[in-house]
């Protein structure tokens, strides 16, 4: 299994307690009321399908800036600076803070508000698809892994896998939500920055010794490549 897989899921089951706290009350309030236990269910899964759907597209977009980076030789620096993004943010939470980003936010949650009221399974989804979009410091440190993988594909995969990590959580606060009362979550949380802390430092040495060697192999094929063509 690529450990860039184990990483994803990982930063999803880490994170889910983080997204308990700050989506959880959004998950409670799905428009669930006066359906069957069948189709609540159902409501809940597609709720979470549709927050994976939206991480999935982010993978995408930033696997492929991954992937251009990678082309002109910069995966290295990529991968440090990454690193570097998510060790000032361990430590300084609210990094971002640009107008446009809090004009976004507004924006989304009001059409999240809109979609609370409908109750519909095909409503339900939607709300997931937009509670995807809202921005969230666990969403950074997946996004940094996504854009290391320098493939769409691969930051697809990323981040749909980061969104099933989160998933189980999402699922059961709707459920029981009992289980995630503020003592524990207040408690788990300081595992977050702990772990953001520790995968900034991975993406640094990997900077430092793995692409390197990674471009070292690349220049090495292109020779082959090139004496290959040349016979």
């Amino acid at each position: 299994m690529n450990p860039l897989w184990t990483i994803a899921i990982t930063t999803g089951l880490v994170g889910s307690l983080h997204c308990v706290g700050m989506c959880g009350p959004i998950a409670l309030a799905l428009p669930v009321g006066g359906f069957s236990s069948l189709k609540a269910t159902l409501a809940r899964l597609l709720y979470n399908l549709g927050r994976i759907s939206t991480y999935s597209v982010l993978g995408y977009l930033v696997g492929y800036f991954g992937e251009q980076i990678f082309a002109v030789g910069f995966q290295q620096q990529l991968s440090i600076g990454l690193g570097v993004f998510l060790l000032i943010s361990a430590f300084k939470t609210k990094l971002i803070q640009l107008r446009p980003v809090e004009r976004f936010v507004m924006y989304t949650k009001a059409k999240m508000g809109k979609f609370l009221g409908i109750k519909t399974l095909k409503g339900i989804f939607i709300l997931g698809v937009l509670n995807g979009m809202l921005p969230c410091g666990m969403i950074y440190v997946a996004l940094a892994g996504a854009t290391t993988t320098a493939s769409p594909f691969e930051g697809t995969i990323y981040m749909a896998l980061f969104g099933l990590g989160t998933s189980p959580a999402m699922f059961l606060i709707g459920v029981l939500p009992s289980l995630f009362n503020l003592s524990f979550r207040q408690k788990v949380q300081k595992i977050v920055p702990i772990y953001s802390l520790l995968l900034a430092l991975f993406l640094i040495v990997r900077g430092i010794y793995i692409s390197p060697m990674v471009q070292q192999n690349s220049a090495v094929m292109s020779v082959c490549h090139g004496v290959i063509g040349g016979n």
